[in-house]
């Protein structure tokens, strides 16, 4: 798919703006604070309806003005879309196609988008969520309803976790609480465990061809649900929830779900969080996260768009060019405070924006 364009009004730093895309390469050039990453966000924005960098939509709205409005023409399976998201202090409002949708969930999946970012090179080294936020994030634009599942298991965990808190909870309550969670919590772990088995096997072999066969990656699913049978997993979810519950009152909180779920990222048989360099764990992050952009193609017919915010910074010269060697076929946005060795880009089919004080102060297409 390809976003074809993008109006921004009062976005951020932006009064207006209304943008062009090459359908290959889009670099945003310019120095720190000057609005790269505001471009990024926006579209970010008009695929999942909310920002990656805040979860205060009022800090969008620029400074000293009511509302924003954000809009989006894009191209997917050969037909035309547009995304459209207004934002006031008090509300919300989203369009696709001209139509308002009720629910978030519409929105997802129509604009399919992989970001990486700084925070995605510690993909592997840091805690569990960031990794959990990976398989969410993905999994939502390719499953209708995931997402209405995740919300719903979560709703059930913190009125479940309220309960806990209570000096005398009142355990029949506790039961229904315990019935919900895992009915949502077994189809979510379902979810998960079929795309972790995909993204697995995707990723060693984008590994193995990273680090030119010298590397073996495995990725595997941890989850306190450890079950084949789809058929039981709903059950096994309320026996563990019923062995933990004296533990889980005594500490007031839910210690035991698929809300502590993680992945092990193993290099060689190891764990590369533990034992790995950290070009060993850029190099398994870059894996992981060629492979979600490959995996959406699979499920979706079309490779997703893909925004590079500031990670180039982060990378040598070697893993820049092996990252987008491996990219030919996507369209990609590429934040950068600094001009982007030759070497690493196809100049032919990139396009340079040169960003300044929330503007486009000049455009170079063509390697110009």
């Amino acid at each position: 798919m390809k976003l074809k364009n993008l109006q921004l009004v009062n976005y951020r730093n932006y009064d207006k703006l209304y943008i062009e895309f090459n359908d290959r390469i889009n670099l945003l050039l310019g120095s720190n604070g000057q609005g790269k990453t505001n471009i990024a966000e926006s579209i970010y924005l008009l695929a999942f309806g909310k920002s990656f960098r805040t979860n205060r939509d009022r800090e969008l709205i620029k400074f000293n003005t009511e509302n924003l409005y954000v809009g989006g023409g894009y191209e997917k399976n050969g037909r035309n879309g547009m995304v459209e998201i207004a934002i006031s202090k008090a509300k919300k409002g989203i369009k696709v196609n001209k139509i308002p949708i009720v629910k978030l969930a519409e929105l997802l999946g129509n604009i399919n988008v992989v970001i990486f970012s700084p925070e995605d090179l510690r993909l592997v080294k840091d805690g569990p969520k960031i990794r959990r936020s990976f398989i969410d994030r993905e999994i939502s634009q390719i499953v209708p309803g995931y997402y209405g599942l995740l919300t719903g298991y979560n709703k059930i965990l913190a009125n479940r976790n309220k309960l806990l808190k209570n000096m005398n909870p009142d355990l029949n309550l506790l039961d229904v609480y315990d019935e919900s969670l895992a009915d949502y919590g077994s189809k979510i772990f379902m979810f998960r465990k079929k795309f972790i088995e995909r993204i697995a096997e995707i990723s060693k072999d984008m590994h193995a061809r990273l680090t030119d066969n010298k590397e073996d990656l495995n990725v595997i699913y941890k989850s306190q649900i450890q079950i084949n049978d789809e058929s039981s997993v709903k059950d096994k979810f309320i026996n563990i929830l019923k062995d933990k519950r004296k533990h889980d009152l005594d500490m007031r909180i839910s210690g035991y779900g698929i809300h502590k779920d993680d992945i092990l990222i193993q290099i060689n048989g190891l764990d590369v969080r533990l034992y790995g360099s950290q070009g060993q764990q850029r190099t398994a992050s870059i894996s992981l996260k060629l492979s979600e952009i490959e995996l959406i193609n699979r499920e979706v017919g079309e490779y997703p768009l893909l925004i590079l915010d500031d990670v180039f910074s982060e990378l040598d010269e070697k893993r820049q060019k092996l990252l987008v060697d491996n990219l030919k076929d996507v369209q990609m946005f590429i934040t950068t405070a600094e001009y982007l060795h030759k070497n690493v880009l196809d100049m032919n089919n990139t396009t340079v924006f040169y960003i300044d004080n929330g503007k486009v102060v000049k455009t170079e297409n063509g390697g110009n």
